[in-house]
């Protein structure tokens, strides 16, 4: 199977690609677990391309910023002031663990509001 690659759509500015970071929380997975990966932010959506693993497909995806009811600060484990907790309008949780992540809080803060 072919590697998924990240592509902007028409009218789609991108923010910042390739940001490595880790998921910890997203629909699919029934327990949290670290996925690493890599970040693309845009200003219709975000998206998460898993890395390493087989089947990194299944555990890839992306959210439209339209959908995105509300977002936090929060710990990654064990206690690490890198997460972004984004609560989607349908109740739909992903946990994103980033460096800097002050620059994407408010960036998607921006976006959703």
């Amino acid at each position: 199977m072919e590697k998924k690659v990240f592509e902007l759509k028409d009218n789609e500015q991108l923010f910042a690609g390739k940001v490595t970071g880790d998921c910890w929380k997203m629909p699919n997975l029934s327990i949290n677990r670290q996925v690493s990966g890599k970040y693309y932010f845009t200003d219709k959506r975000i998206a998460f391309l898993a890395s390493g693993l087989i089947g990194a497909e299944s555990v890839s995806w992306e959210i439209e910023m339209k959908n995105i009811d509300k977002i936090k600060t929060c710990m990654t484990p064990p206690f690490f002031p890198f997460g972004i907790l984004i609560t989607m309008k349908n109740g739909d949780k992903y946990k994103l663990s980033i460096l800097k992540r002050k620059k994407y809080f408010d960036w998607i803060l921006e976006h959703t509001s």
